[in-house]
């Protein structure tokens, strides 16, 4: 194999060819590229925003809950070491209940709307170091630490906010009253201070008071029914839970935010698929595409290669001559579509995120990704050159020449 030689009639072909069929090659190869590389970051970049929305508005990165036989976290010390772990920036206690929640309109008992919802006490300075609840609401106002007729609610439960579950709603806004009566029969009336949105629909049927006030009506003090812990990694959860374990909580169950994800991480792995699926066609089509026009090539060159195989050219050189052929619009390819990627997309899509109903979504570009999709299309390149270059190097001579 002389690479010299095919390296030169590749370089020649280039240069003496259809300039506009060139054009059009390049530009194929990089709108398959930027599609590789497009669709593996937007499903990349849903499937980020389905889990930091539960990191910040569900479950921070781990849950401590009490032990099988306890009904509170009692272990006071423990609690108040976690923030002393290095790499910890937030700690919150909840109690939470499953109250019956009524609305009446008209205070009248009649047409009375009513549910059951998830209802969690937290001190609010602290929750704000875990959730992002306090950044989502979007009527009223969050919580003060010193509120205790005050309570917030989602979207989801107050009704008349674009909500999903409309007609499991209350119907009702800042201001208005409910009653909540609590699973141990203590009944209370609190003011909506402010209605959230988080684009979860788990997390929008979820109502907060503060702990005090919670306290105060299941006469408990200092304990938790579960303890939210953000740390500033994520992904190193576990081993901030062996940190935990060695603190105190020994019998304690400890999970990660993805062991509650539930469907939504079915949600998740479904994106992926899917990203992984549509990344298969895209490099199937650069490759036909690139085997399509090798072919053409290889067709209107078939006495051209007949003479050099008659002066004795090696077959595999000229097959060689075609795949570099082929190799060099890969390789185009893939130089403009990342350029294009990385510094036209990306920022586009950085400043203008798009809405979707789990959040707010932009391109999740990673390393792997461009390696992948580099080697993806190149590979593509190689392939669909080689087999219409072999199939016309390996014609007979006399038929190439006269055919």
């Amino acid at each position: 194999m002389n690479i010299k030689t095919s390296l030169f009639l590749a370089i020649t072909s280039i240069k003496r060819g259809n300039k506009g069929t060139l054009a059009m090659t390049i530009l194929i190869m990089t709108l398959a590229y930027v599609n590789l590389v497009f669709v593996a970051s937007i499903f990349g970049g849903i499937v980020e925003a389905i889990n930091q929305a539960a990191i910040d508005n569900q479950y921070g990165n781990i849950i401590i809950t009490p032990a099988v036989d306890k009904i509170y976290i009692e272990n006071k010390r423990a609690i108040q070491a976690i923030k002393t772990i290095p790499g910890v920036i937030g700690v919150s206690q909840h109690y939470v209940d499953n109250p019956i929640v009524t609305y009446d309109y008209r205070k009248d008992g009649h047409d009375i709307k009513s549910g059951r919802w998830v209802l969690k006490s937290i001190n609010p300075e602290d929750e704000k170091k875990i959730t992002k609840i306090y950044k989502s609401i979007i009527d009223g106002s969050f919580l003060d630490p010193t509120d205790r007729d005050q309570i917030i609610i989602g979207k989801e439960i107050a009704g008349g906010y674009g909500g999903d579950l409309e007609y499991l709603s209350l119907g009702v806004s800042v201001g208005d009253e409910i009653d909540v009566l609590f699973s141990n029969g203590i009944k209370r009336t609190y003011t909506i201070k402010g209605v959230f949105s988080t684009k979860s629909t788990q997390a929008d049927q979820t109502m907060f008071i503060t702990k005090k006030e919670m306290e105060s009506v299941l006469k408990v003090h200092n304990l938790a029914s579960e303890v939210l812990v953000k740390i500033k990694d994520t992904g190193n959860e576990d081993m901030y839970i062996k940190e935990l374990r060695q603190i105190g909580f020994k019998k304690e169950d400890i999970k990660k935010w993805q062991d509650l994800m539930g469907f939504t991480s079915g949600a998740s792995k479904s994106f992926t698929m899917i990203s992984i699926i549509l990344g298969v066609i895209g490099t199937i089509v650069a490759g036909v595409t690139i085997f399509i026009i090798i072919f053409v090539s290889v067709v209107n060159k078939r006495r051209q290669i007949g003479i050099l195989k008659a002066i004795g050219m090696r077959q595999d050189t000229i097959v060689l001559y075609f795949v570099l052929q082929a190799l060099f619009y890969g390789v185009v390819g893939v130089i403009i579509g990342a350029f294009l990627i990385l510094f036209v997309v990306r920022p586009l899509f950085i400043k203008n995120p798009l809405d979707f109903p789990v959040g707010w979504v932009s391109l999740k570009i990673t390393f792997n990704i461009i390696r992948i999709s580099n080697l993806s299309l190149i590979g593509a390149a190689l392939i669909g050159g080689f087999f219409p270059a072999y199939r016309g190097a390996k014609e007979d001579i006399l038929k190439s020449i006269w055919g």
